[in-house]
C-alpha cells in the first residue's frame, strides 16, 4: 500500500513538472496601436493564456524599422500586422505564418462636403490620403480606377506621411476631405463636429468589385519562436477570439482598457470606433480566397506592396 502511495505522489511530482516545463518563460504580444492590437490587453488583463507562460506582455511597434527588428531577433512572438506587411516579410525570407484575419474593415472619408457620398463623387475635388503607395493609397487608387476615374488627372490628392498628420490637416480645416483609418477617423470626429462619416471604403469595395463589404487588411502572425507549436498557436486562436467577442460587446469597458495601455489614444474614441471596425477571428484556411483577392488587386496597383509576388503556401498556418 504505502508503494503504491509513493509511486502516485512520485507520478503526480512528474506530471506537475512536465507541465511546469511546457510553459514558456515569456510570451509576447506586439502590435501597432491600431485596433487589431487592442484585444491583447483583455488577454494580458484577464490572465488568459497564464497556463501557456508564465508572463505574457505587450510590446508597440511604432514603425515598419522596428516591426523588422522584432521579426529578425525573435523578440515577440505573436505579432499584429497589416496582412501585406506579413506577405511582404514572408517574401523577404522571414520565418512567419499567417494565423487569421481579423481586420475586415476600418477605413472611411471623412469631410465637409455634404455632397461627397460615393467615390464618383471625389471626381474634381481635392482629398489628403495617407501613406503613399501603402495599403490606404493602392486600395483608393483601386475605387477610383473602377470607378473610372484618373487619380493623376481627375483628383487631387494630397499626401501625409502618417494617419495623425491627415487628421490634423482635417481638424485645423487646411483641408476639408480625408481618407481615414479608426480609431483615429473617431478622433478627428470628436475634435471637430463639422466632419461627416461621408464614404464607407468598403461598402464602396462591395458595389464597385460586387465582392462582401470585408477587405482582409489585417491578422496575427506567429513568428519562429512559436509557429510550429500547435497546440501553443490554437490557444492564442482561442483566446484572442474571446478577446474581441468581449472587445465588441463591452466599448466603454474597451476604451478604457486600451487608453490606459495606449496613451497617445483617446479612450472615448476608441469606444466610438468600436462599431466601425469590421473585427472577426478568421482562421487562415477560411480567409485565403479574400485575401488573395485583396492581395492581386495591391499586386496590379503596386507589387512592392505584398513583396512582389502573391506567397506561396508556406506563408498560410
Amino acid at each position: 500500500m504505502i508503494k503504491k502511495i509513493v509511486l502516485l505522489v512520485s507520478f503526480v511530482c512528474l506530471t506537475i513538472n512536465l507541465n511546469a516545463k511546457e510553459k514558456l518563460d515569456k510570451l509576447v504580444l506586439a502590435g501597432p496601436s491600431a485596433s487589431i492590437s487592442h484585444p491583447f490587453f483583455r488577454m494580458i488583463e484577464t490572465g488568459a493564456l497564464n497556463d501557456m507562460a508564465k508572463n505574457v506582455e505587450f510590446k508597440l511597434w511604432r514603425t515598419p524599422a522596428q516591426l523588422k527588428a522584432m521579426i529578425i531577433n525573435k523578440s515577440a512572438d505573436f505579432i499584429a500586422v497589416p496582412t501585406n506587411v506579413a506577405a511582404i516579410f514572408y517574401n523577404k525570407g522571414q520565418d512567419i505564418k499567417l494565423l487569421n484575419v481579423s481586420i475586415w474593415g476600418l477605413m472611411s472619408i471623412l469631410s465637409r462636403d455634404k455632397s461627397i457620398k460615393s467615390i464618383k463623387d471625389l471626381k474634381g475635388k481635392s482629398i489628403v490620403v495617407p501613406f503613399r503607395n501603402d495599403v490606404p493609397d493602392t486600395t483608393f487608387k483601386a475605387l477610383l480606377d473602377k470607378e473610372g476615374i484618373d487619380a493623376k488627372k481627375d483628383i487631387k490628392i494630397k499626401y501625409t506621411t502618417n494617419i495623425v498628420d491627415a487628421m490634423s490637416l482635417l481638424v485645423t480645416k487646411i483641408d476639408d476631405t480625408a481618407f481615414m483609418l479608426e480609431p483615429i477617423s473617431s478622433m478627428a470626429l470628436l475634435k471637430d463636429k463639422s466632419l461627416n462619416r461621408s464614404i464607407d471604403i468598403q461598402k464602396e469595395w462591395a458595389k464597385l468589385f460586387k465582392k462582401s463589404d470585408e477587405i482582409a487588411q489585417a491578422g496575427i502572425v506567429a513568428t519562429s519562436n512559436v509557429n510550429k507549436n500547435k497546440k501553443l498557436v490554437a490557444r492564442f486562436l482561442e483566446e484572442y477570439g474571446k478577446a474581441i467577442k468581449w472587445y465588441k460587446e463591452n466599448p466603454n469597458k474597451a476604451g478604457k482598457l486600451v487608453g490606459e495601455n495606449l496613451k497617445m489614444l483617446n479612450s472615448k474614441a476608441v469606444a466610438k470606433s468600436i462599431p466601425f471596425v469590421r473585427f472577426k477571428n478568421v482562421p487562415i484556411a477560411q480567409a485565403k480566397e479574400e485575401l488573395e483577392f485583396f492581395f492581386r488587386l495591391l499586386e496590379k496597383e503596386e507589387p512592392k506592396n505584398i513583396g512582389g509576388k502573391l506567397p506561396d503556401s508556406g506563408f498560410y498556418f
